[in-house]
């Protein structure tokens, strides 16, 4: 079995006031992939702190308690994969090694075969999931910015891999299935891991914030105009393959995972 062609529809939730409860909870749900945002530390140390926009609004705490979890976890179950996209802000790539090799993640992250760096890679060239558990390969990670495989191969940039669709969604009916991200795949489905985005922004003065008073309906297993098992569908249809990753926020309102076991199942 691939590990991205078919056991698929993985959740990603964001790192904001939308993420309420910690994704390990849902281990036996849903594979865990997290979306987190890497910011410099404010007082100078190399530390990564893990903020939503701005540590002074949100911080989310450390990298380094982050990948030890991670750790953690794939220690106590050694057929589990975990697979991390971080949005990095304005980290040096050194920054972010260091943590992995302080953590000793860097030992179990999957490194591409040297043919299919940078992002050549079809989906069915992902290995699978029993290769990754046999070589303990079993963590993923993508960045959004500031990669170089050539001096850490194991970080890999989100974009050379993956396509996405629109964000900063802020009514129900603008949720799209076209690749949006990179710029450079409008206009056609490229044969690389997708990335559906399906979160609801509000706006006060300006500003934008999850919508948490919608999330329910925004996490929706049906097929009405703005729920998340709507969205699934079309895409899938669009890709004729199922989604590889749903990025939601409030995880644990809706229904996203009974849209993952109908996007699995079928």
């Amino acid at each position: 079995m691939h590990l991205f062609s078919l056991f698929i529809a993985f959740f990603v939730f964001k790192v904001s006031i939308g993420a309420q409860l910690p994704i390990w909870l849902f281990d036996n749900d849903a594979l865990p992939y997290p979306k987190r945002q890497g910011h410099r530390d404010p007082n100078g140390t190399v530390d990564i702190r893990l903020c939503h926009f701005n540590c002074a609004l949100m911080d989310g705490g450390s990298i380094y308690d982050h990948l030890t979890t991670v750790r953690t976890f794939l220690e106590a179950n050694p057929h589990e994969i975990v697979t991390l996209l971080f949005v990095n802000v304005g980290v040096p790539l050194r920054h972010w090694a260091r943590a992995y090799y302080e953590t000793g993640l860097d030992r179990m992250s999957y490194v591409p075969p040297a043919n299919r760096k940078y992002g050549n890679m079809r989906v069915e060239d992902w290995p699978t999931i029993a290769e990754m558990v046999s070589t303990n390969q079993r963590v993923v990670t993508f960045l959004s910015s500031g990669t170089d495989e050539d001096e850490v191969p194991y970080l890999l940039s989100e974009l050379s891999y993956t396509f996405s669709t629109p964000f900063g969604i802020e009514a129900p009916d603008q949720y799209s299935c076209i690749p949006d991200r990179p710029w450079w795949i409008r206009g056609y489905i490229p044969d690389r891991l997708s990335i559906v985005n399906h979160f609801l922004y509000a706006k006060f003065f300006g500003f934008r914030y999850p919508n948490a008073t919608y999330a329910n309906t925004t996490n929706g297993a049906g097929f009405h105009t703005g729920e998340l098992g709507l969205h699934a569908v079309q895409c899938r249809e669009l890709y004729e393959r199922r989604p590889n990753f749903l990025l939601v926020d409030f995880f644990n309102e809706g229904d996203v995972f009974d849209v993952e076991y109908g996007m699995n199942a079928n």
